[in-house]
């Protein structure tokens, strides 16, 4: 028995409207149709359900119990939608580069916003925020460069600056593109692309190499080694914010020569979030701050 749903919907529109006029105007259908559903109905069952005659469409003894069991049906549904309701939403996984993620996103769930968004978030490499996305282990993704991916979307949604940072003991270094190459630096994870965007906006070059003295997988131990004059870096200018509110580092020639780079939203098309939108026009917002 091969019985549709929207076969039991006509059967109670006919029953509760009593005449398949009634019942068409209801469901916005023809009264052919309705007329079609209900043979359909009564032939899957293998039983009539009304009494044939003249005057209104009264449903038989088979009838009236198939009409209990929709209206039953009709207020499970109801109990079921309404408790899907109340259920928590379900966190929005991010993964998200750790400069951009820990110092402008994370605030915004924290005391921002998003503060009402529950959340599962990670930082990890730009490769490796791409590949959460891909298998769907991410929800959504931010990177700050582009890497193109043919099943997967990227979006710019604005607009970071990276700053040269330097120990507030020492004497700053001058923007001169043969001093710096002398100068000692501190590393992390994909400073490669931070340094050389820093470089070639702020100087036109950059030097062919750098000597690493230090290298962290978290900014916070380059910012620690930078404040005590352990090396320069380039870094987020976001994540600097507090330490040199602190007066452990200062930023060299941010306001006279800024580096701005892209950060992109990463989103499979096939896999959406009911909060992944919401999510998406905040940070627009935060950058365009």
């Amino acid at each position: 028995m091969n019985v549709e749903l929207r076969y039991l919907h006509a059967f109670r529109a006919v029953c509760e409207g009593g005449s398949l006029r009634a019942a068409a105007a209801s469901l916005h259908r023809t009264e052919q149709a309705v007329s079609y559903q209900l043979r359909k109905l009564e032939e899957a069952l293998g039983m009539p359900l009304f009494r044939r005659g003249q005057g209104p469409l009264v449903p038989n003894a088979a009838g009236e119990r198939l009409l209990a069991f929709c209206r039953d049906m009709g207020r499970d549904l109801a109990k079921v939608h309404e408790a899907m309701r109340d259920e928590p939403a379900q966190p929005l996984r991010i993964a998200a580069v750790s400069g951009f993620g820990r110092y402008e996103l994370l605030p915004l769930f924290r005391e921002g916003p998003l503060a009402d968004v529950p959340i599962r978030m990670s930082f990890p490499t730009a490769e490796e925020v791409v590949r959460q996305v891909e298998t769907g282990a991410s929800d959504l993704g931010f990177v700050h460069l582009m890497l193109p991916h043919g099943a997967l979307r990227l979006v710019a949604v604005g607009m970071e600056q990276a700053a040269l940072i330097a120990s507030a003991r020492q004497s700053l270094p001058t923007l001169d593109i043969a001093a710096l190459a002398q100068a000692d630096y501190v590393t992390y994870d994909e400073s490669d692309y931070v340094f050389a965007t820093w470089f070639t906006q702020v100087l036109g070059e950059k030097p062919a190499r750098l000597r690493s003295v230090a290298h962290f997988e978290e900014l916070e131990e380059v910012l620690d080694w930078v404040a005590a004059g352990r090396g320069l870096s380039v870094v987020p200018y976001a994540c600097v914010r507090e330490a040199e509110a602190r007066g452990d580092v200062v930023t060299v020639g941010r306001e006279s020569k800024p580096c701005l780079n892209t950060i992109y939203a990463v989103m499979d098309p096939a896999r959406t979030h009911p909060l992944q939108e919401r999510t998406l026009d905040v940070v627009r917002e935060q950058l365009r701050g």
